[in-house]
């Protein structure tokens, strides 16, 4: 996150944009929020979706479960939280389906292990016509 927080969206900022295609629930506002900071949705980028575990083995085990040569997860204890956090790395354009469908599925790992969505987020790639 950088110390304005603007260029960081994580899937707990909500829009006052509300473009048609673009479907109406979390995932769809932080969608929209980025475009109205004039993200280029268009482009792709890393994308680090985040997971929470209360032990460390938890967090191991959805490491292994994660599986894909494209994929990186990175593993740290935050001390704030008393949790362990995983953070998955997914080179990927930021479309409504593609985060939503990669999401559920990394949810449903965590959560066979005892751990729980943290949410999203990536950089903003600003469109260079604006």
């Amino acid at each position: 996150s950088d110390a304005s927080g603007s260029a960081w969206l994580r899937s707990s900022l909500v829009s006052m944009d509300e473009p048609a295609q673009i479907p109406n629930d979390e995932n769809g506002d932080v969608l929209r929020r980025m475009l109205g900071n004039g993200d280029d949705l268009s482009k792709p980028r890393m994308i680090d979706f985040c997971y929470v575990f209360p032990e460390r083995r938890q967090v191991l085990a959805f490491a292994e479960l994660v599986n894909g040569r494209e994929l990186e997860v990175c593993i740290s204890y935050n001390e704030e939280r008393h949790m362990w956090d995983a953070i998955v790395k997914r080179y990927m354009v930021p479309t409504h389906q593609g985060i939503t469908a990669f999401e559920l599925t990394l949810a449903s790992q965590a959560e066979s292990v005892g751990g729980e969505a943290d949410g999203w987020g990536c950089f903003v790639q600003k469109d260079k016509k604006r």
